[in-house]
């Protein structure tokens, strides 16, 4: 089993024991060949940490996140804002100010993005890049998926993740996640919010 694999799982054993209601919200994950059928619609590539996410799960709904709001866009809605994403316009922006060229959105929340890097080749990892949904800035937060979840998985599992009187998750210390998320990614921005996230 691969670290993601292993993260990932750890985190929805956190969730079933502690949160079910956020635990059914996962969607069973696609075949090798759907994924793989899917993603060939882009004009780039995205890394096999992706398709291996899109294996283990399609998506949660918009009401339980993985990244505590965040929700994991099932793989045919992340083709579609991913087109959107990189269209003229983006791609101009992002070349005038240094960023990566191709990213493909696969956490959303309210129009806040976290979203992976594409390139001409096919890469086992990928960097992860935290979108603004005021303006489409980029801060550079994970430094993979795989250490994106690890971290994720960390805060569950340490208590800075905790259930609400609703039965959903929320954030109980930001700064000791932005501790978790710098451990597990060195180099990535101090904080991605002002909270110390």
């Amino acid at each position: 089993m691969s670290a993601l694999t292993d993260a990932l799982n750890r985190i929805m054993e956190w969730l079933q024991q502690n949160s079910p209601i956020c635990a059914s919200g996962f969607q069973p994950g696609l075949s090798p060949e759907e994924v793989e059928e899917k993603l060939g619609e882009i004009p780039f590539c995205v890394s096999r940490e992706v398709h291996e996410l899109y294996q283990w799960c399609n998506g949660t709904n918009d009401r339980c996140g993985v990244f505590v709001y965040h929700y994991l866009l099932d793989l045919d809605t992340a083709l579609q804002y991913s087109q959107g994403f990189n269209d003229s316009y983006w791609l101009e922006v992002r070349e005038r100010d240094g960023d990566p060229l191709h990213l493909f959105l696969i956490f959303d929340f309210d129009g806040e993005y976290f979203a992976v890097t594409g390139s001409d080749n096919l890469n086992d990892t990928a960097p992860i890049f935290h979108v603004g949904c005021d303006d489409g800035s980029l801060s550079f937060a994970f430094t993979n998926l795989t250490n994106m979840m690890l971290a994720l998985a960390e805060c569950y599992e340490t208590g800075v993740y905790t259930v609400a009187s609703d039965g959903y998750v929320e954030v109980t210390d930001e700064a000791k996640f932005g501790d978790i998320r710098r451990k597990h990614n060195p180099g990535a921005v101090k904080q991605l919010y002002a909270q110390g996230w």
